[in-house]
């Protein structure tokens, strides 16, 4: 599979660094840090599906969101690393390695991580065939965040 958008450098950058963070922090069930790390409109997405899937008002799943104490926040970071393992075994989530970040421009990357790297090779400077995770990544308010619905650009024609 093709990783959309062009390269700016051969080594790993804090794009990708902080997409391995991130998966390091589901892994570790550090969901207050993967949640941090999440886009405005990831965060809005996820509050959503929570909400309508356990029947809640979107007033208290935002607050849940955005408010550490809140009683339900638990409940809804819990829900979320559970859909993040149906995705990504946890096992697939160890021994990550950090490739070149390829960006869409200069808002919108992709980060790879691919499985298996050792500790004495814990980045990947050059294109080769590897299974890995494919994170969609956005700048935002001067942090590269975590951006699900960043998958929209993926299948784009280049052409068009």
């Amino acid at each position: 599979m093709q990783i959309p958008g062009e390269r700016r450098s051969r080594q790993p950058d804090d794009v990708g660094n902080r997409a391995g963070i991130f998966a390091e922090a589901v892994r570790d069930g550090n969901m207050d840090l993967a949640w941090s790390m999440l886009s405005k409109e990831t965060r809005g997405m996820r509050m959503g599906v929570w909400a309508t899937r356990n029947n809640i008002d979107m007033q208290v799943a935002y607050k849940a969101g955005y408010e550490t104490e809140h009683p339900m926040r638990t409940s809804m970071l819990e829900d979320f690393r559970t859909t993040v393992l149906r995705l990504w075994p946890l096992e697939d989530l160890t021994d990550l390695g950090v490739a070149p970040t390829n960006y869409i421009n200069d808002e919108h990357a992709f980060a790879f991580l691919p499985f298996g790297v050792t500790e004495e090779a814990s980045s990947v400077p050059k294109r080769r065939m590897m299974s890995g995770l494919i994170i969609p990544m956005i700048l935002e308010d001067r942090n590269w965040q975590v951006d699900l619905p960043g998958w929209r650009f993926f299948n784009q024609d280049p052409e068009s």
